[in-house]
């Protein structure tokens, strides 16, 4: 059966206590998520969204909107100066946040891996070779990983939320550990998974140790690191063969934003980048900052 909750759910619970716990900076936050929607609103005469936006709605009764590439120079400034006032960035991480069904009966094929009730999620061919080539062509500047909670039913997640104990219920999987299986087994976090086809026994690890013993980026200030890596993740996007609906979903979405001339507002036409790879793959990126200077 299917674990008794929205994927989304344990995702936004991950996400914040991963926000307490370490020093990391979301890119995509909840104002900037609103205002990438553009492509869809930029002319919109409803008040209450350029409010939101800070425009200046009231000073015409003829308002009739904002052209999309006058909010982009807007954001350019914006977005320039939040990534600026940040400590220097560590390395780019990608999570692809799993929902696992939970396997009760001796019926399930990877019983006999386990002799007791177990999780599993699938794997997906092209958005896993994607996965596994963006960890493998970036190495150390980038790491990819599978997260899926050990848990069954919402109610237990809410529990864990409360506790801030979701990470430590939550098992890890780097994807190129992933390569060569379709799925993935696992009994509770903090043990043992075991990889299928071929089962292969997968040693798990403490992410925020990982995150903390990370060192700070110094070849590149943070302004250039986000854009260097949305345009390796973009040329990833045209070049890995077999992901063709992933591909061909990123290229006519971003078809969209460059149809507007948007490619000049070099910062905000990364943050869209990574934003339609997002929406597209369901990855979610974040960047550990040194925590041990003040913003």
């Amino acid at each position: 059966m299917d674990a008794r909750y929205e994927e989304k759910t344990f995702e936004s619970y991950f996400n914040n206590e991963l926000d307490r716990k370490t020093s990391i900076y979301f890119p995509l936050g909840q104002v900037q998520e609103g205002v990438l929607g553009l492509d869809s609103v930029a002319h919109s005469r409803g008040w209450f969204l350029w409010r939101k936006l800070g425009y200046p709605f009231w000073l015409s009764p003829q308002f009739s909107g904002v052209e999309l590439r006058e909010i982009a120079h807007e954001m350019e400034h914006y977005l320039g100066r939040e990534v600026k006032n940040i400590p220097t960035m560590k390395v780019n991480l990608l999570f692809q946040y799993k929902r696992p069904q939970y396997i009760t009966m001796s019926s399930g094929s990877e019983w006999h891996l386990w002799n007791q009730k177990y999780f599993r999620y699938d794997l997906y061919t092209q958005q896993h070779t994607l996965l596994s080539h963006i960890e493998t062509k970036f190495g150390n500047d980038a790491v990819v990983l599978y997260a899926a909670p050990s848990v069954v039913d919402v109610g237990d997640l809410v529990n864990l939320k409360r506790a801030g104990s979701i990470i430590d219920h939550t098992n890890f999987r780097r994807a190129r550990e992933l390569d060569g299986h379709h799925r993935n087994t696992y009994i509770k976090a903090g043990t043992y998974s075991q990889a299928c086809s071929e089962p292969e026994m997968i040693e798990n690890f403490n992410l925020i140790e990982m995150i903390e013993a990370m060192e700070p980026r110094q070849s590149e200030d943070n302004v250039n690191l986000i854009i260097n890596f949305s345009r390796q993740i973009n040329s990833a996007m045209k070049d890995v063969e077999g992901i063709g609906y992933l591909k061909t979903a990123f290229e006519n979405r971003m078809d969209e934003f460059r149809d507007y001339g948007l490619q000049q507002f070099v910062l905000f036409y990364s943050m869209l980048t990574m934003a339609i790879f997002r929406e597209v793959t369901g990855c979610q990126w974040l960047i550990p900052f040194d925590g041990r200077k003040n913003a």
